[in-house]
């Protein structure tokens, strides 16, 4: 089963409002697709989405690997049905200094190539090769991926919203802390708290907003709130070790991810969740820090970064054979189109993976820029 031929897109995507992204403010999503095929008709495709603020690349910079990268891969021999797929990931070499956003296009890509020759799905073909990998047996993907809900406007918003999580039946919420005065934030979310009840959780992202001292009050004022955990709280994250000593206000990792490597689950702190973007890291590098997380006693946690369905049906397909915990991936809705019509059906809180994973819509060709079509 050789490569045939790949196809590399842009694409533009409106948003329903702007979005800050730290010092950036967005009005459109801006992403590449990458659509290999095989000599067979075999087609796999996946999605490079760096998120401006965040990632350490540019769409410009993925744009110009893949075209260094990519003519190298016509004609390469992949794994056929039933062959050995112990050399799997590294039939397509990515080169040198990869953009992570370029990796998880690729690797995105590769599965779809491999679970459509098998006649699997999405979710069972990345369960497979776990399992190869692993040397183990391979576990039924979950039919459902739940989703943690996002309180978008703390302080005018927070407890309406709430509201409206708990009665639509939501496990998890998420909420934005470090942008007001503590006291503030305190009593939206003791508020917030009352009408979520005892049994959803409230988890909190702070940005790297605080100083030591900051956090250690944001831990002392909402003790008796149960919070799962803080995202990144502290602007200076090499004291997160200072933090832990001085409370127990549980820690999550988020941009820790993307600068430094699983390691340092091993030689740093404790933290109660590692939140993985596989987006901005690559497939296989999120794969490495859940194994790493799940090793130290961390909690996985899947997020999105308001990519295209191309991408967020990956994403999905990785939540329904990763634990059993809602997921971040509640960015859908932010998008105004997408490339997938009709649209992937992510009404929360509680999503089908079948439907979304296997869609039945198309890729819609008029929201494309074709940029290069390599080929023998």
């Amino acid at each position: 089963m050789k490569i045939s031929t790949v196809d590399l897109y842009r694409y533009e995507l409106p948003l329903t409002a702007p979005l800050q992204l730290g010092a950036s403010t967005v009005a459109h999503r801006r992403g590449g697709l990458l659509r290999i095929r095989t000599e067979q008709g075999a087609t796999g495709w996946g999605d490079a989405a760096p998120l401006p603020g965040f990632s350490s690349e540019s769409l410009a910079d993925v744009i110009a690997h893949a075209r260094a990268v990519v003519p190298r891969w016509i004609g390469t021999e992949l794994a056929g049905p039933g062959a050995d797929r112990t050399r799997f990931w590294q039939a397509l070499p990515l080169g040198g200094d990869a953009p992570p956003s370029f990796c998880f296009a690729t690797e995105s890509a590769r599965v779809d190539l491999f679970a459509a020759t098998r006649g699997l799905s999405v979710p069972e073909g990345l369960e497979a090769l776990r399992s190869d990998e692993e040397n183990g047996a391979p576990s039924a993907p979950r039919p459902t991926v739940g989703l943690n809900a996002l309180i978008t406007n703390l302080l005018e918003e927070g407890p309406e919203q709430a509201r409206q999580c708990r009665e639509r039946g939501y496990r998890a919420v998420k909420v934005k802390v470090g942008r007001a005065p503590l006291d503030r934030e305190v009593d939206a979310l003791r508020r917030v708290r009352a009408e979520l009840g005892a049994a959803i959780a409230l988890r909190a992202d702070a940005n790297r907003a605080w100083s030591v001292g900051e956090a250690v009050a944001f831990a002392e004022a909402t003790r008796e709130l149960d919070v799962a955990y803080v995202e990144e709280p502290l602007a200076s994250p090499s004291r997160l070790a200072e933090l832990a000593a001085q409370t127990d206000l549980p820690i999550a990792l988020d941009e820790t991810t993307r600068e430094a490597g699983p390691e340092v689950l091993r030689d740093g702190p404790p933290v109660r969740a590692v939140v993985l973007k596989p987006t901005l890291l690559g497939l296989r590098e999120a794969q490495a820090w859940s194994r790493a997380a799940t090793a130290q006693g961390s909690l996985p946690v899947l997020s999105a970064s308001y990519e295209s369905g191309v991408g967020l049906r990956m994403l999905v397909a990785l939540a329904a054979v990763g634990p059993d915990v809602p997921v971040g991936l509640s960015t859908y809705d932010r998008l105004a189109t997408d490339v997938l019509q009709p649209p992937l059906p992510m009404e929360g809180p509680t999503i089908d993976v079948a439907p979304v994973v296997d869609p039945r819509g198309a890729i819609d060709a008029d929201r494309l820029d074709r940029l290069d079509a390599f080929s023998a």
